[in-house]
């Protein structure tokens, strides 16, 4: 197949170079990228605030990825405190930075960390989130109705590639694109922008590889019909789910 990676650098280059070796031939356009956030200087105190009781969220590899420089710039370490993950792969960035054994819910989503039964009764700890701008703001309400003192720390931007969108629809349609592999919905919808009215039809007939259960109501609500949860934004679970697609298109 002929996916279209929009996925940031360098998780973009590391799941081309997986589908290549899957037999796949991806055409790789990353749409974002990330830039330090308003807050990421606030970032060493207040994670330097924290107690052993408390509790670091993050949403995100590059949320923890700023976060770690910021603590590297001032001679830091992370908190003695519990760490939860939104997903396997920031998992994964929180045990590179030397932050073992993060809490990663099933479900790679706020509903799936406000489920996790060691966040069912944080009365009277401290929980920083670590986030980019435009985050969702389910976990503080939820989390603070438990009697936890919630804050934020946006600690990175998003900063969606904005040039002509017209131009890159008719470069991955020359490229015969036939599936679009998106790890966020906020690239989901960046996507959709981008593309002029013209293109829409043949954008919504693509088939569409989404990581989340969220995203995929998300795409039905743009006109998408032909969508495969991964249930995951990993490069493991992206390319079983194309690749789930290719036998079955054998079949």
């Amino acid at each position: 197949m002929i996916p279209l990676v929009v996925r940031p650098e360098p998780q973009n280059h590391r799941l081309c170079e997986a589908l290549r070796q899957a037999g796949h031939q991806p055409v790789a356009t990353p749409l974002l990228s990330f830039a330090p956030g308003a807050e990421l200087a606030q970032a060493p105190r207040l994670l330097g605030e924290l107690g052993s009781r408390d509790y670091v969220i993050a949403v995100s590899v590059a949320a923890v990825n700023f976060a770690d420089n910021a603590l590297k710039t001032r001679g830091q370490p992370w908190p003695d405190v519990t760490y939860v993950a939104v997903g396997e792969a920031t998992g994964r960035a929180l045990a590179a930075v030397g932050v073992p054994h993060a809490l990663v819910p099933d479900d790679p989503r706020s509903e799936g960390m406000a489920a996790l039964p060691e966040l069912q009764n944080p009365a009277g700890c401290r929980v920083l989130i670590l986030r980019g701008d435009g985050g969702r703001d389910m976990m503080a309400p939820t989390l603070t109705q438990r009697g936890a003192q919630v804050a934020y720390c946006e600690v990175y931007r998003r900063c969606y590639r904005d040039d002509a969108g017209e131009q890159l629809v008719k470069e991955w349609q020359r490229q015969g694109v036939d599936s679009i592999i998106i790890t966020s919905g906020g690239l989901l919808q960046h996507l959709f922008q981008l593309a002029a009215d013209s293109a829409k039809d043949w954008l919504l007939s693509r088939l569409l590889i989404v990581p989340s259960i969220r995203v995929t109501e998300q795409a039905k609500a743009l006109g998408f019909t032909h969508i495969i949860n991964a249930k995951g934004a990993s490069n493991p679970a992206l390319l079983s789910a194309l690749d789930e697609r290719k036998r079955n298109d054998r079949q």
